[in-house]
């Protein structure tokens, strides 16, 4: 059987999805079809390597994902021109565009990667090219084809890498990369990171700006403990530390921007209490 999954922005209300779904299962019957999601912000295709990354490597290989997302990731893509292409990578297929969201995907460059065909495109599809070039596609990665004989060989677009946190001995200085549908915000602080850093010291994670700061020095198993007045930090599936409140959203608890810092400060037992005051004043 072959699976399809999908990652869009083309939104819930059927009108490009359903069109795509309707095509696709009478081009190839039997397909099993999987939404990943379909409420990437549109035209923000950093979304869409998040959903995506946490969710591909749960597929069986030989899967074919599917990414419908405009916009552009780094300032190496050319915009004039729409490329669609095709590859495999860790024994899974993929198809989108050709964006620059690929590097920060996988966290470098796709080899061989391949140009899918849009210059017979029919008029009828030219507003929605997907509907016609992925289908195509699809339809013979199933027959057995490999990408190479789906197009002519490509050079990836450049995008960017996901931001590393600033790291010293006594601190880890990072940002929010995304936020789930509960309001979750997941920062680009990975448990190994954390807990290299940590060395075993005690800690405090200190989240906001100046002028509003709150702070937790554990982290939780789950997203239920404490009460929605205070803030909790965990680590979920996806390796990276998580900062919540219980029962309630974090972008309603907490004004959040492009100032709004993550500070993950370690220290000894005996360390001073100004000492970590000196942390704080220099780095929010």
């Amino acid at each position: 059987m072959i699976t399809v999954t999908l990652t869009t922005d083309w939104g819930t209300d059927g009108l490009y999805g359903g069109a795509f779904k309707g095509k696709l299962v009478q081009r190839i019957p039997g397909v099993q079809l999987i939404d990943i999601t379909h409420t990437v912000p549109p035209l923000n295709p950093i979304y869409a390597v998040y959903a995506l990354q946490n969710a591909y490597t749960f597929f069986a290989k030989k899967t074919i994902h599917i990414v419908g997302v405009g916009g552009i990731i780094g300032s190496n893509t050319d915009t004039s021109k729409r490329e669609y292409i095709c590859f495999q990578h860790n024994h899974h297929y993929f198809i989108g565009p050709n964006n620059g969201m690929w590097e920060m995907m996988f966290g470098e460059i796709p080899s061989d990667v391949f140009l899918l065909d849009a210059q017979q495109l029919s008029e009828q599809f030219i507003a929605f090219p997907e509907l016609d070039i992925y289908i195509d596609a699809v339809a013979k990665l199933a027959l057995g084809n490999e990408p190479k004989h789906l197009g002519p060989k490509t050079q990836c677009n450049l995008g960017r890498l996901v931001a590393l946190p600033a790291r010293k001995e006594n601190h880890l200085l990072g940002v929010f990369q995304y936020f789930d549908v509960y309001g979750n915000g997941i920062t680009n602080i990975t448990k190994q990171e954390f807990y290299d850093t940590a060395k075993g010291r005690k800690f405090e994670i200190m989240v906001g700006t100046e002028r509003h700061e709150f702070v937790v020095d554990f982290i939780a198993h789950d997203y239920s403990e404490g009460d929605s007045s205070k803030i909790l930090a965990l680590f979920s599936y996806t390796g990276f530390l998580e900062i919540c409140v219980p029962f309630s959203k974090l972008t309603n608890f907490l004004h959040i921007d492009k100032n709004t810092k993550i500070l993950v400060h370690f220290f000894d037992e005996d360390e001073a209490e100004n000492q970590q005051n000196e942390y704080k004043e220099t780095l929010f």
